[in-house]
């Protein structure tokens, strides 16, 4: 190596080191002592098989452990001991005083009552699911608090898997109600710390938390030594420390498996989040390492030094968005091993569709000494070309990348000064390299990942985990596994998966073609979740390119929700290249239910399969559309798809005359149609009476309208030539229609060419029959089964 290079690379080396030891917690951190005892209380309830009797579960011990509290000089503990088979301490809320620390003993443990009533917050708010949430006082409370302290080898247990008193439910039941209807849980915290100064958990057992385990806010010295969090994976929102707007913050020699982020850095307009070490621990299944969603206030001098992160969903990860971001800055990851984990590293300021003037903008970020040992996801995102993501990777390595997946873009990227093997590559990505690089070594791993403690000495109270829940969600704020549909789309099994969407605007291209998808919004208000895009004929290749959700598999259901295409909210309508759709389906057996499809030209086409023009018969494509609500004007439901519209609201936008429909067969006998049955048909209020049902869009065409409720708007012909004077297609058409009402049903008026049917003739036009096929589909079946 030549002398200036060699003096280049040591250079950059010691510039890595001067940085770790500037982002850190700047207190001398040393291993916790125990103060002495002020008084010694003895548990008084003995919970065979982890559990408590009926009657000792209305005995609480919360007014005798808080008295010793409120009495205990400072410098000094109160000490909670088993005696005998009696080891266990029941209690509600708890409030912590200055300068005293709580002590559960080895073979003791601090247990959470199940009744809701004690953690109210107002009369009935804890132990629901509410649109608000925050109904519950937690376990432990520190608002104030200087110089206290949870320390002891037993444990703390708050019975997130048993049932509430007085309900059929867990708190872990109720978070994932909530998760199922859009709402919050209102369930206790374990210890929530407010404006603290130099808080102190040392070598306790956390377990099964109904919510978060710790949260540090607004605190000025916070330590976490040998704390020990053992709650099951798919407990929902049990995050295991989270710092927020704090400074002075050391999580040490740590274990944690929990439900959510192992730990989570965030901050608020309250100000930043700064010298924090996070040094020496183990995570487990969670969220891994993060820091947001919140970062508003700044995320500043952090160190995350000599860590394991083991089967958990994410590793390192940064994620914010518009609405509540800020300057992520000056963080040092090194000594990190990874292994089972999905999304190894994960830099996101897109982490929600939200919108906002709060930049999520991340730079100074270091990787030195990685070494991720299985395939998984890599997201290296900046905000914008103007907003980079400001990346350095130093001696990074990661196993499996061809069975790996990336997704880079606007990042600038430094290599060195010891190159790996992992490069983001993307769209607006730049990557440097330091001068005088030399080859990487993967850091050495496989003996640094341990099994979680036995736990040995604090004792666990019975405890059913939730089962795994095998649908994906999908939150726009964030909340869900995935910010976007599509992500969720192509992350769930070939065989096909339950996809449930929370309320918000996703503004995005959806293409499904996995079989069994269902996709279903999470509020029964179709309006308020609503997928959209902006793509036209004219500008992407064509009407059949314009789809904002285009579904070419089989058994896909849809339902609460909203597909759209506002490509009009900014462009004219013109007669040419202003085909815009909402929805494009040639899947076989596809089921719509309560969805709004909303557009104006051409909003949704039903297809056919593998129709081609040297006269290969097609290959029926049926779809079934149940109590929704299609807008369009022109030719809005159109194609040569088998599809029946029940209970379905057909509505005509504005428009200087309009179609209906715009069915299509390539040849006479082609199994195809449409059957609209006991539909009704509206209007904007400037739209006259000149929207048809119908026109034949190629010479054959089968349109069956029965039971249905027309508006005035309707023309008295009700079907129409393709091009009047041109085309002869209703020769060949086939338009008819039975029991027809309201001010547009025009019965004597209507064209020669329409067919009355009277009761005998119905029956092959009902859904079930029309639909049936040849394997007899009946589309009533998969509806009720989701209900």
């Amino acid at each position: 190596m030549h002398l200036r290079s060699a003096l280049s690379l040591c250079a950059a080396l010691l510039l890595l080191a001067t940085l770790a030891a500037h982002a850190q917690d700047i207190r001398t951190v040393t291993v916790p002592h125990v103060p002495p005892a002020c008084v010694t209380l003895h548990a008084r309830i003995t919970a065979g098989n982890g559990q408590i009797t009926e009657r000792d579960e209305r005995a609480l011990d919360t007014t005798r452990i808080q008295s010793a509290l409120d009495h205990c000089p400072a410098s000094h503990a109160v000490v909670l001991r088993a005696r005998g088979s009696r080891n266990v301490f029941l209690t509600g809320p708890l409030t912590l005083r200055s300068g005293v620390t709580l002590v559960v003993s080895a073979n003791t443990a601090l247990v959470a009552s199940r009744d809701p009533r004690i953690y109210d917050i107002t009369p009935g708010s804890c132990g629901v699911v509410s649109e608000n949430g925050h109904g519950c006082k937690p376990l432990f409370s520190g608002n104030g608090v200087e110089d206290a302290a949870i320390m002891g080898e037993g444990s703390i247990d708050g019975r997130g898997g048993e049932t509430l008193l007085g309900q059929n439910k867990t708190w872990w039941d109720l978070a994932h109600q909530a998760k199922l209807t859009d709402q919050y849980q209102s369930v206790p915290w374990l210890i929530v710390l407010h404006h603290a100064r130099n808080f102190t958990l040392y070598n306790i057992t956390l377990r099964n938390s109904p919510g978060f385990h710790v949260a540090v806010n607004q605190t000025d010295g916070f330590t976490a030594w040998g704390v020990k969090i053992m709650t099951p994976k798919t407990a929902r929102n049990t995050d295991g420390i989270d710092p927020g707007t704090s400074r002075n913050v050391t999580i040490t020699h740590c274990y944690i498996h929990a439900g959510d982020d192992n730990v989570a850095v965030k901050s608020g307009p309250d100000g930043p989040s700064s010298h924090i070490s996070i040094v020496h621990n183990h995570f487990y299944t969670g969220h891994g390492m993060s820091i947001g969603s919140g970062t508003s206030g700044g995320v500043d001098h952090m160190l995350v030094d000599d860590l394991t992160i083991d089967s958990a969903d994410n590793g390192i990860r940064i994620k914010s968005d518009r609405s509540r971001g800020g300057r992520v800055q000056g963080i040092v990851y090194r000594n990190v091993c990874m292994r089972n984990v999905k999304n190894p590293l994960l830099f996101t300021p897109l982490y929600t569709t939200f919108s906002g003037n709060l930049l999520p903008v991340y730079s100074d970020i270091t990787l030195t000494d990685v070494h991720i040992l299985t395939a998984g996801t890599y997201t290296f995102l900046g905000l914008d070309a103007q907003h980079k993501l400001g990346l350095s990777l130093d001696n990074v390595f990661a196993d499996g990348l061809n069975n790996s997946k990336q997704l880079s873009s606007n990042a600038q990227i430094t290599i060195g000064p010891r190159r790996g093997n992992l490069e983001p590559r993307g769209e607006g990505v730049t990557v440097t390299d330091i001068q005088g690089e030399l080859p990487g070594r993967p850091l050495a791993c496989d003996a640094r990942f341990v099994p979680f403690p036995a736990l040995s000495t604090a004792p666990e109270m019975a405890s059913t985990a939730p089962p795994e829940d095998k649908a994906l969600y999908v939150a726009a704020d964030g909340t869900g596994e995935y910010s976007t549909i599509q992500r969720a789309l192509d992350a769930a099994p070939a065989s096909g998966a339950l996809i449930l969407v929370a309320p918000g605007t996703y503004r995005e291209v959806l293409t499904i073609n996995k079989p069994n998808i269902h996709l279903r919004g999470s509020s029964p208000d179709a309006s308020r979740t609503v997928v959209v895009n902006d793509r036209s004929a004219g500008a992407n290749g064509g009407t059949l390119h314009s789809a904002t959700v285009n579904i070419n598999a089989d058994y896909f259901f849809a339902e609460d929700i909203t597909f759209e295409n506002d490509f009009n909210r900014t462009h004219p309508q013109l007669p040419a290249g202003s085909q815009a759709l909402a929805l494009l389906v040639t899947g076989d057996r596809d089921v719509f239910h309560n969805v709004r499809l909303l557009g104006n030209q051409d909003t949704v086409y039903v297809g056919s399969r593998n129709c081609s023009p040297d006269g290969m018969p097609c290959i029926p494509a049926r779809q079934y559309f149940s109590n929704c609500y299609i807008a369009g004007n022109v030719d809005f439901i159109f194609g040569d798809g088998k599809a029946a519209f029940d209970h379905c609201e057909l509505h005509s936008t504005a428009h200087n005359g309009g179609f209906i429909t715009a069915q299509a067969k390539h040849y006479p006998d082609e199994d195809s149609g449409f059957v609209f049955d006991h539909c009704k048909l509206t209007a904007d209020k400037d739209v006259t009476g000149n929207v048809y049902l119908g026109r034949p869009w190629r010479p054959y065409a089968e349109v069956v309208f029965l039971n249905t409720e027309m508006d005035a708007h309707i023309a008295p012909a009700g079907w129409r030539e393709w091009h009047p004077g041109e085309t002869r297609s209703l020769d060949t058409a086939y338009y008819a229609e039975f029991n027809s009402s309201g001010p547009g049903a025009h019965p004597g008026k209507r064209d020669p060419h329409t067919h009355f049917l009277d009761a005998q003739q119905v029956r092959q036009f009902e859904p079930a029959v029309f639909l049936r096929g040849t394997d007899n589909w009946n589309p009533i079946v998969p509806l009720q089964s989701v209900k």
